[in-house]
C-alpha cells in the first residue's frame, strides 16, 4: 500500500533534484533538448520507483523496468558520448 508520505518524500526529492540540476545547467546555457535528455533518466527513475511502491505485481514489474532502464539510459549516454567524441577527434587529425 502506497502511503501519502512516501509519495510526498519522493516527489519532494525529485523537485529539489530538478531545481538543483536546472541551476547547474543554466550556467552552461544548454538547449532545451539537451536539458530534457539529461533529466529524462531522473524522471524515469522516479516514475519507476513510485510504481514499485504499489502492491500490483504488473505495476511493480513495470516500475522495476523503468528504474533499470534509467540506469541503462545513462550508460548509453556515456558510451555514445565517448564514441562520438573519439570519432570527432580522430576525424580532425
Amino acid at each position: 500500500m502506497v502511503l501519502p508520505y512516501q509519495i510526498f518524500i519522493v516527489l519532494s526529492v525529485l523537485a529539489i533534484s530538478l531545481i538543483a540540476l536546472d541551476f547547474i545547467m543554466k550556467k552552461f546555457a544548454l538547449h532545451l533538448r539537451i536539458k530534457a535528455l539529461l533529466l529524462l533518466p531522473v524522471l524515469l527513475f522516479v516514475c519507476g520507483y513510485l510504481m514499485r511502491l504499489t502492491e500490483n505485481k504488473g505495476i511493480v514489474d513495470t516500475g522495476f523496468f523503468l528504474t533499470d532502464f534509467s540506469y541503462l539510459f545513462v550508460y548509453l549516454l556515456f558510451a555514445m558520448s565517448f564514441l562520438l567524441g573519439q570519432l570527432k577527434y580522430w576525424k580532425k587529425n
